[in-house]
């Protein structure tokens, strides 16, 4: 690997924070390179130190020890450079949808000529520019999700870090919602982080899933995928039930399994 390949990486980095109970260690030792163009999907137990890891690289949290960067420089705190869609999308109500997406640009103070530009390029490749005039509060949960999206694509960020996007949405929303999300990625080639629960969400998605252990965190095993390249296209159903596929699935399940287990203290086997 290249080091000028590489966008994001964290090194022996472990979180500690001070609860009524005491110190409770969130993450432990994580060694993760990320590389540029890649989609990235974080599986694990409930509390495990997913959203920890998104938030060190997002720059909303520091390690107690071991150290983020990105492009070589410490990562000090949140940056537009790498753009956060959150499982409830942070729109202001009072504002139009154009002016959500606009936001960011404003606040930047790009010329005004290309926030316009930008807007109703990213509104396109939502599928929201005929509802840019609406409030967030008029859009189902689905459309107010791709605002979001658009929301950080607008600022053409170097990665993307998602933080269970699609959580809330109904099953038939979430499938076109992950095909739209693995279109923009195959059209923008920006680097994704992507949290999720669900396995076959991470396959069909990722090219590489990292699974992490039960509290601390930290990284077990991580896999190699091209998935999402069949399944984007004609052999979307063939892919889900190859052996490869399959064989995957169980080795992840398993290894959640037994992570579930120890997070309630039984004794694995």
């Amino acid at each position: 690997m290249n080091q000028e390949e590489i966008v994001v990486s964290i090194k022996n980095a472990n979180l500690e924070y001070d609860s009524e109970k005491g110190k409770v260690l969130a993450l432990k030792d994580a060694n993760l390179d990320i590389k540029k163009g890649e989609f990235i999907c974080v599986l694990g137990p409930s509390g495990c130190g997913k959203s920890t890891l998104l938030n060190i690289i997002a720059g909303f949290h520091k390690p107690t020890s071991g150290s983020a960067t990105m492009g070589g420089k410490v990562i000090n705190g949140p940056n537009w450079k790498r753009g956060v869609v959150f499982q409830t999308p942070p729109l202001y109500p009072w504002l139009n949808i154009y002016d959500n997406v606009a936001f960011g640009p404003k606040k930047r103070r790009l010329p005004k000529k290309e926030i316009e530009e930008n807007v109703n390029k990213y509104l396109e490749l939502v599928g929201l520019k005929d509802f840019k005039k609406q409030k967030p509060y008029e859009l189902s949960g689905g459309m107010r999700q791709r605002c979001s999206l658009a929301r950080v694509l607008v600022n053409q960020p170097e990665m993307i870090l998602m933080d269970e996007p699609l959580g809330a949405l109904d099953a038939l929303t979430r499938t076109n919602m992950q095909a739209l999300i693995r279109e923009i990625w195959n059209k923008t080639g920006n680097t994704i982080f992507f949290i999720t629960h669900d396995v076959d969400e991470a396959l069909s998605l990722a090219t590489r899933v990292v699974v992490m252990s039960a509290r601390p965190g930290r990284i077990v095993k991580e896999f190699n995928t091209e998935f999402t390249y069949d399944i984007g296209g004609a052999n979307q159903e063939a892919a889900r039930y190859s052996r490869e596929y399959v064989a995957i699935r169980e080795e992840i399940l398993s290894i959640i399994n037994t992570q579930n287990a120890v997070s309630r203290g039984e004794a694995v086997s």
